[in-house]
């Protein structure tokens, strides 16, 4: 998966072993294990074999609050942290999380009203142990203390819908290509064009999410075409665009507190 970020917290077993990077920071996550990424926080995932299967689920704090009210009381699993990834040390937490799964999808396509109740009261005690009991500080602006770096940054962050070259964005802060690409791989861990890939599909999914056409959000977004976003979609999120704005209609017919954040 290329590098992107979510709005809210991500959990999720995988049933291979998962190499999870955060700028220079690579964290190795064993098979059947539980995962969690916490907001805001830009990551690619690498699996070690494929084909592969993962489970997930995304998850705002306000979700985690509105499910959990006795969510601040709870004893925390134990974690191994990794700028923003933890990787959950015990083996039932993975256990518990697809039983999650389990219980709250086969109640909600059957209708019972007893099931389902019985799934959230499980989901209730779960996240009281996977989601921080305060929300996470919001995500400060990237500064890895060069200024000519933090420039590179902000102009692929602020200019990612035009059209964009490296050379463009070298010659604007006096520095060879080649030499840019290096020093910014070195500096945020990622390459200016995953950099670049990540903002513009962050910001289309953002679109999707909201209702937006998948031509439009391509456009809006920088794509080339809307099978250019497609692809990388697909890539980034293991799901369709189109199937995407479906669930994110879903959403919609919750409750502000209860929704998943997936639309910002």
């Amino acid at each position: 998966m290329r590098p992107h970020r979510h709005v809210g917290f991500t959990l999720s077993v995988s049933d291979v072993e998962l190499r999870v990077r955060t700028g220079n920071d690579v964290t190795v996550v064993p098979p059947g294990t539980l995962l969690r990424v916490a907001p805001h926080v830009w990551h690619s995932v690498q699996a070690r074999t494929v084909p592969w299967r993962e489970d997930a689920m995304y998850c705002s704090f306000d979700v985690a609050r509105c499910i959990s009210p006795t969510l601040g009381n709870a004893q925390f699993a134990r974690t191994e942290e990794n700028a923003g990834v933890s990787v959950f040390l015990d083996a039932a937490a993975a256990l518990e999380f697809l039983e999650c799964h389990r219980l709250l999808y086969a109640p909600t396509s059957t209708g019972n009203s007893e099931d389902i109740a019985a799934g959230r009261a499980l989901l209730r005690r779960r996240l009281a142990q996977w989601i921080p009991a305060q929300p996470p500080a919001a995500a400060p602006v990237p500064d890895v203390g060069d200024e000519r770096m933090n420039r590179l940054y902000e102009l692929i962050a602020s200019g990612f819908h035009q059209r964009m070259t490296l050379d463009s964005l070298a010659d604007a802060v006096g520095w060879h290509p080649v030499h840019a690409h290096r020093r910014f791989r070195a500096a945020w861990g990622f390459t200016p064009h995953e950099m670049l890939v990540g903002h513009r599909i962050e910001y289309a999914r953002d679109l999707i999410a909201g209702g937006a056409r998948v031509t439009y959000a391509a456009h809006a977004a920088g794509f080339t075409d809307q099978s250019h976003l497609h692809k990388t979609f697909l890539s980034t999120y293991a799901v369709l665009p189109g199937d995407y704005r479906r669930l994110a209609v879903l959403d919609e017919l919750q409750p502000p507190s209860a929704r998943n954040g997936i639309a910002g």
